[in-house]
């Protein structure tokens, strides 16, 4: 009976923030993909904005269930629901790789937090897991495209950053450097907003009793978020 129900725990949390997780690829992500974010330059590119917002969820995952590995099922929920595209969309390089790089940050994060192991979802510890997995993730990511490159150069149009200094410099140094810079800098400012929305949902627990935490993870929660994920994902990847 302890061990189902310490597996109920662990579950409902991981399915929760894992659906999170792909409503915000699916909304955020697909609004930042748009022509008129694309053309806002380093400030408005997905892969800055949704780094941040992926590993914060990620946190809020391990801070619930205290387990590492809920990380990585949380990232293996999501990119399920990111292959779902694949019911209305051709089965290609859009489709697959997305929810490959959303396993890769799990795995970054999954080997952050089992360094650090911060105990406050908003603490210099779980800044320094963040700092130690956007470097993971971005240079994880650089390895990637650089094996595509070499691999399938027609397929991805990807560039070999290790082939030359120029291509590093080109490719590594704006990945490693450039975007997980303005990276940290979101994720300071998400980690503020966080904070005053906690202080404000701890203070409407006290004024009026209201247990947002328990309806948080409630299986009815979690249920009902993984079919919003589910749908809009589909959905959404009609968007152009």
């Amino acid at each position: 009976m302890e061990n189902k129900k310490k597996f109920l725990s662990i579950l409902f949390p991981v399915l929760f923030y894992g659906a999170l997780w792909g409503i915000f690829e699916a909304t955020l992500g697909t609004l930042l993909h748009l022509p008129a974010f694309e053309a806002g330059g380093l400030f408005t590119k997905s892969s800055i904005i949704m780094v941040p917002v992926a590993f914060l969820i990620m946190t809020l995952c391990y801070k619930k269930t205290g387990s590492l590995i809920s990380v990585v099922f949380a990232g293996l929920i999501s990119a399920t629901i990111k292959l779902s595209t694949a019911i209305v969309v051709p089965f290609g390089i859009y489709v697959y790789f997305p929810a490959i790089y959303i396993v890769v940050e799990s795995l970054a994060m999954f080997g952050a937090l089992a360094i650090f192991r911060p105990s406050n979802v908003l603490s210099t510890k779980t800044f320094a897991a963040f700092v130690t997995a956007a470097v993971t993730y971005q240079f994880t990511y650089i390895s990637i495209c650089s094996i595509t490159a070499v691999a399938a150069p027609g397929l991805t149009g990807n560039i070999n950053a290790f082939e030359s200094m120029a291509n590093w410099k080109k490719v590594g140094e704006k990945y490693l450097f450039t975007y997980n810079g303005v990276a940290i800098i979101y994720a300071l400012a998400l980690g503020g907003a966080v904070y005053g929305v906690s202080k404000l949902l701890t203070k409407l627990n006290v004024e009026t009793k209201f247990d947002y935490k328990k309806i948080l993870n409630s299986p009815i929660t979690a249920s009902a978020t993984l079919a919003v994920a589910f749908a809009l994902t589909i959905s959404l990847s009609l968007v152009k």
